[in-house]
């Protein structure tokens, strides 16, 4: 598989498939176009197949949004996103990628641990400005967990 990030900040080619990770598309577009981040666009050959947004910091930098198209989830793109980035993060100062996920959605949870993230902190109350109350797997989605890929680590789990 051909696979490879470009840097871009085409909101019309990364909002659609960055939807999966936030339904508000003004936020997104927003997280794109912010000057203190950076958006990747993920291909397999002419195609592009996933996205995400990054705000480097010095320490620890974070994924701000992440996805993989819902037709190509399972085909190892999103892991090849992620090792992407862990190798971008290994060029830098930086310590430590973190990344968030609502407490309700397992399948990131799950996904994130595979990838070589740990458990790091919880933002308590972060989709509290949700207008009306989300659940999933009956769960009320209410704070963001924090997983964390400390740099020292030196595989993908």
């Amino acid at each position: 598989m051909q696979f490879e990030i470009i840097v871009t900040r085409d909101t019309n080619l990364l909002v659609p498939i960055l939807h999966d990770a936030d339904e508000d598309d003004t936020r997104i577009a927003s997280a794109i176009n912010d000057a203190e981040n950076t958006a990747y666009a993920a291909y397999v050959g002419d195609e592009c197949v996933g996205g995400a947004v990054m705000r480097w910091q010095p320490d620890e930098s974070e994924i701000i949004y992440i996805a993989v198209r819902s037709v190509d989830r399972g085909k190892g793109y999103g892991k090849a996103l992620i090792a992407q980035l862990v190798e971008l993060a290994r060029q830098q100062p930086i310590q430590a990628l973190m990344v968030g996920t609502a407490n309700t959605s397992i399948e990131n949870i799950t996904f994130y641990q595979r990838c070589g993230f740990r458990m790091d902190s919880v933002r308590n109350d972060y989709f509290s400005y949700f207008q009306m109350p989300v659940y999933e797997h009956g769960i009320l989605m209410r704070d963001m967990l924090m997983l964390r890929y400390d740099l020292a680590n030196l595989n993908l789990g």
